[in-house]
């Protein structure tokens, strides 16, 4: 039944096509008043048709259509995300510039440094493990630079020059197990020695006196004592903690070191050798 019913149907949608063409077809040779009647008849069986042809031929120009242009608008995107990403490496490559050359500026005229000369170093390359701390710097013997200068940031000490070649040398950071720094306490004539023990942990200071007046806060300075590896007055670090453990022989104190040692990109070497 559903076969004969959509044969009829297929039969008559063709009957009416034909029907409507030749009305069609007859409107250039009738008069107007029977020409306006013919195409309002040819009109209401076309209208259908064309609606149905319309509804099926539509989504597929849509189709065509929209293949065409998919390739120009896919261009332009990739052009775009082209230009955000240079844009993104501008910003970024201007934030480096700016962070290093706020570096440089903090290292101008650094006060604890009084007349001293010195020479400011980029750092090449940082090389940090559980016990050992040094960095490389770009200038080396023959920009004056000898074994033994102390090596500074905007904070205070940062570390000392072990070794040197005519353009580079390695500087061991103060959070180095082998760093040793004599050192006082704030104003007071309290003194002691400033230790490295790894470069992730605090430093320490050993060889104060148990219950000596030292609190939490306190800054350490380089104390320049006759044959002192440093000149006097340089920052070292801050007291974390400072405790006197019962019946020790000495005070247990925590220091963190007065530099930024995680933002090194430039160094000043001070140009200062102890007396002999």
């Amino acid at each position: 039944m559903a076969t004969r019913r959509t044969r009829r149907s297929l039969t008559t949608f063709v009957v009416l096509l034909v029907i409507s063409i030749g009305l069609l077809a007859f409107d250039g040779q009738a008069s107007s008043s029977v020409s306006s009647g013919i195409k309002s008849v040819g009109s209401a069986i076309l209208s259908p048709v064309v609606g149905v042809v319309d509804a099926v031929t539509r989504p597929i120009g849509n189709f065509f259509a929209g293949a065409i242009n998919y390739g120009s608008v896919e261009a332009e995107n990739a052009r775009l995300r082209a230009l955000v990403g240079q844009l993104e490496i501008q910003d970024g490559t201007a934030a480096a510039n700016r962070r290093q050359l706020a570096e440089l500026m903090a290292l101008k005229d650094l006060p604890f440094l009084g007349s001293l000369t010195s020479v400011t170093c980029a750092t090449t390359s940082i090389n940090v493990s559980n016990f050992a701390a040094t960095i490389q710097i770009d200038k080396g013997s023959s920009s004056g630079i000898a074994t033994g200068m102390p090596v500074v940031g905007s904070g205070g000490l940062v570390g000392q020059v072990v070794d040197t070649s005519a353009g580079s040398a390695t500087v061991r950071l103060v959070t180095d197990g082998q760093t040793r720094v004599g050192v006082v306490f704030g104003s007071s004539t309290i003194l002691g020695i400033a230790n490295g023990v790894t470069a992730t942990s605090p430093m320490s200071a050993s060889y104060v006196a148990p219950n000596s007046h030292v609190s939490k806060g306190e800054r350490l300075f380089t104390n320049g004592l006759q044959g002192a590896q440093y000149p006097p007055g340089i920052p070292v670090g801050t007291v974390i903690s400072a405790t006197t453990p019962i019946n020790a022989p000495q005070m247990d104190i925590s220091v963190r070191p007065a530099a930024d040692l995680a933002h090194l990109g430039f160094v000043n070497v001070v140009l200062w050798e102890p007396a002999s």
